[in-house]
């Protein structure tokens, strides 16, 4: 996370942020230079809510453009492919960066809802009466993370973050039924398993055997909530990879296509080409 910001040239304050273990950070930022940005894509580990309260910037995510303009809320998943490209000189806000394995021992209801919602839309307009909720969370979340000696520090953030969310979700997206939450989190756990297990397995079964299901079934569910099949998604992760190697490092194509699984260079190359309409050689000139 920290090598995030680095490369956007801003000052993260470190020795004003926080940092409770692997699980939880809070990190005041804000731009300090003008100089041009190290575009250098990188895979987030963790989860990353970064509330943008001055200035502006562009970023890809998983090699989409996007345009952040203060105020907004941006909400980054682990898995994602993120790469900086430009900031305003006075772009400054707060982000909280949240584990995996925090987030699933908060145990949120209607995650698996917010989830889909946030990896398809990760921007999110705050209008001035919830940027000053977040402003007065983000302080109360900031002194109970700072307050040391309290044993209970841990359990009293995952409370807070809870409060903020029961009070805030209803905005993004009104209650779903028992049985669309259940078809959700099989899909979230899909995309999960994708996540983790791309690189080495891109067949549909794979996934339906881990979820106990058919991979009909997975596929009907997973069209039906993302508007994807699942090997479209399988495939999104595969190329996504393939292109943020080609784009910035320097190994080669056999290289890549070894790190992917692939039997040879030649089938990485044949399906590369179906999914972009380029060859890998073709792509990486530009």
């Amino acid at each position: 996370m920290k090598r995030f910001f680095e490369h956007f040239d801003i000052d993260c304050q470190y020795d004003e942020g926080i940092t409770i273990g692997n699980d939880l950070m809070l990190m005041p930022f804000k731009a300090k230079n003008p100089q041009p940005i190290v575009h250098e894509p990188q895979k987030l580990t963790n989860a990353v809510i970064a509330i943008c309260t001055a200035g502006n910037c562009r970023l890809k995510i998983n090699l989409n453009e996007y345009e952040v303009e203060a105020p907004m809320l941006l909400s980054l998943l682990p898995g994602q492919i993120i790469e900086p490209i430009e900031h305003s000189t006075n772009m400054e806000g707060y982000a909280i960066s949240l584990s995996r394995r925090f987030i699933d021992m908060l145990n949120l209801p209607g995650w698996q809802q917010q989830y889909m919602l946030m990896y398809n839309n990760p921007l999110s307009p705050i209008d001035s009466e919830r940027l000053t909720a977040i402003r007065i969370f983000y302080a109360i979340l900031y002194r109970a993370a700072a307050n040391e000696e309290n044993p209970f520090r841990l359990q009293v953030i995952e409370n807070l973050i809870r409060v903020f969310y029961y009070g805030g979700v209803y905005q993004f997206k009104n209650h779903e039924t028992k049985s669309y939450a259940t078809k959700n989190n099989i899909v979230e756990r899909f995309i999960r398993l994708v996540e983790e297990n791309y690189r080495q397995e891109r067949l549909i079964g794979f996934y339906a055997d881990k979820l106990c299901i058919t991979p009909k079934y997975l596929s009907k569910l997973v069209k039906e909530t993302t508007g994807r099949s699942a090997g479209e998604w399988i495939e999104s992760h595969v190329i996504l990879e393939a292109r943020a190697m080609l784009q910035s490092s320097d190994m080669t194509i056999q290289q890549i296509a070894t790190s992917l699984n692939f039997p040879n260079q030649s089938f990485f190359g044949k399906y590369f080409k179906r999914a972009t309409g380029l060859s890998p050689k073709q792509y990486r000139r530009g």
